[in-house]
């Protein structure tokens, strides 16, 4: 018996900023694969007509235990992520308009609008958003039982920070 690659190697990696993308991605263009032997991610763009794209299919279809199809994120998860992060911040002008953009139509734009003024308090809805989709990312994971570990991409500007 052959067995997975990785059985004796542990956990495979995963470039979190790729799983992330795409665990956020909602269009109906592209659609991601995670191999489970090797954590690379494969994605397939609709009505995109290239020998890449032709080769990834193909293997999908070869072998289709092999790969992991990456669901995104509901938009309830997304507001909630919004929501917590308001809720964690003081009492003031810019927390009361945030709860404020959360109630109207379209509240995902009108967020990110509000928050394009707002400086520091940008940054940290960055760094705290990052930091839940990896949570979700990481359970998702867990709950598909896939021995993984998120890891940054090498030449990602933010792989240097600590």
């Amino acid at each position: 018996m052959l067995g997975r690659l990785n059985d004796n190697m542990g956990k495979i990696k995963i470039v979190d900023s790729d799983l992330l993308d795409l665990i956020e991605d909602h269009s109906e263009f592209r659609t991601g694969h995670i191999d489970k032997q090797t954590g690379e991610i494969l994605v397939t763009f609709e009505d995109y007509d290239e020998p890449e794209q032709e080769e990834i299919f193909e293997k999908l279809e070869q072998d289709p235990d092999r790969y992991l199809r990456i669901e995104p994120i509901g938009s309830h998860e997304g507001f909630r992520i919004m929501e917590n992060f308001v809720a964690g911040l003081p009492e003031g002008e810019d927390r009361n308009l945030l709860w404020k953009v959360l109630s109207w139509k379209k509240p995902f734009s009108n967020f990110k609008s509000a928050l394009a003024d707002m400086g520091e308090l940008r940054q940290q809805w960055f760094d705290f958003h990052d930091k839940a989709l990896r949570k979700l990312a990481a359970q998702w994971l867990k709950d598909e039982e896939l021995d993984a570990e998120l890891v940054p991409f090498k030449n990602d500007p933010l792989f240097f920070q600590s």
